[in-house]
């Protein structure tokens, strides 16, 4: 009995092994190896080709679409990231050509929608129809003889920049941010304002001339040291203090295309003329409070208030 024979591990075993060759001797399709022939020569007659996987054309067109479709992709990601992250980088967060202008429209439309009234016929009084919803969400405060929209959008900046400049750490920003927020946060520093007391307001004071609460320079034998014009130089030039009248720049009225400095009249402390005179009960009061609390600041110093 012939014994049996594996095709996996006895391949060796077989006397002869049939293999095609397009390039065989004599142009035959068939032809024997002998025994022991190596396995070799016959894979490399065919080719370093044999040896990998073969594509067909439907395959090999797929994977050019795919690389195609890929790099085109690729292409107009890095073309939309140029278009809208490129601004935003460049201008610190601005919008898409456009983008602001839109963004305006829509909160003006928001904001005259919530403040007019549509029950007033704007025939009759465009005034009410216009500002009626304002007027009826907003009165006028305790502590402003005064109070608008301009008032309203003043107050939501100065809430703004405080939280900006309340913000902890560092932050963003230059030497200039730098120095406000240290600036800000020094005027909340209860412990050292206590510490030190009423000495800068004294050195401010003294700065300027001094504040002859006492009478000490109508004395005979004291030099008068105070002096209006000295007094009016620090007052606008180093502190920044309107005394007497007020230096603005704005646009020339007769020329929009350059600015002009304003000379204009200011006051001294009250906001209104009619409670300098104390004419009525509610001015007489404002006006004792005021010029008591005029003698307070000299009294660190030594000075009666009295």
């Amino acid at each position: 009995m012939e014994p049996p024979y594996s095709l996996t591990a006895h391949y060796d075993e077989f006397q002869e092994v049939k293999y095609v060759s397009r390039c065989g001797a004599g142009g035959a399709r068939g032809a024997s190896l002998p025994p022991g022939f190596p396995l070799g020569a016959a894979r490399s007659a065919t080719g370093a080709r044999s040896g990998l996987p073969r594509w067909n054309r439907r395959e090999v067109c797929l994977l050019s679409g795919l690389v195609f479709a890929a790099g085109l992709c690729a292409i107009l990601a890095a073309m939309l990231a140029l278009k809208y992250l490129g601004p935003v980088a460049a201008g610190g967060g601005a919008c898409p050509e456009g983008c602001p202008e839109r963004k305006a429209f829509a909160r003006a439309a928001r904001f005259l929608a919530a403040n007019l009234d549509a029950s007033i016929d704007p025939c009759q009084d465009f005034y009410s129809f216009a500002c009626g919803g304002w007027l009826r969400r907003h009165a006028i405060p305790d502590d402003k003889l005064t109070y608008g929209t301009i008032a309203a959008i003043g107050e939501q900046n100065e809430e703004r920049l405080r939280r900006l400049l309340a913000r902890p750490g560092g932050g963003p920003g230059g030497a200039a941010q730098r120095k406000v927020r240290a600036f800000f946060r020094s005027c909340l520093d209860m412990r050292e304002i206590e510490r030190l007391g009423p000495r800068p307001m004294l050195e401010v004071i003294e700065d300027c001339g001094g504040w002859d609460l006492g009478g000490a320079e109508e004395r005979p034998g004291v030099a008068a040291r105070w002096d209006l014009n000295r007094l009016l130089y620090k007052a606008q030039g180093v502190y920044s203090a309107a005394a007497l009248f007020s230096l603005t720049v704005s646009l020339d009225d007769r020329n929009s295309s350059r600015y002009v400095i304003r000379i204009d009249q200011d006051g001294l402390t009250l906001p209104e003329r009619t409670l300098y005179l104390a004419q009525d009960e509610d001015s007489e009061k404002v006006l004792g409070h005021g010029m008591g609390r005029q003698g307070r600041p000299g009294a660190p110093g030594g000075v009666d208030p009295g």
